[in-house]
């Protein structure tokens, strides 16, 4: 059934965990070499539901919430890295 829902506040219970995990010393950031080429061969990113499989198979707005933070948490790890270089190089 499609339609609209109106609401002013909604919570989403999770199933999944948060990726503060991202954050830890071990965490195997994934290279964006390797992120571009992914991207160029499958036109979506690593670990996201082509937008043809969201449509066949709808998407669970806990799990797509928690991967888009874990997705914006990883960016900001290499924008942090990229200003940690750009730094370097002013100097």
């Amino acid at each position: 059934m499609l339609g609209d829902i109106n609401a002013v506040e909604v919570k989403v219970d999770l199933s999944v965990p948060g990726s503060d995990y991202v954050f830890e010393e071990d965490y195997d950031l994934p290279f964006l070499e390797g992120i571009q080429q992914y991207v160029k061969e499958n036109k979506h990113l690593p670990e996201v539901s082509s937008a043809k499989e969201m449509e066949e198979n709808r998407i669970d707005l806990g799990v797509i919430n928690m991967l888009l933070l874990k997705k914006v948490e990883e960016l900001t790890l290499h924008l942090i890295e990229q200003d940690k270089i750009n730094k370097d190089q002013a100097e």
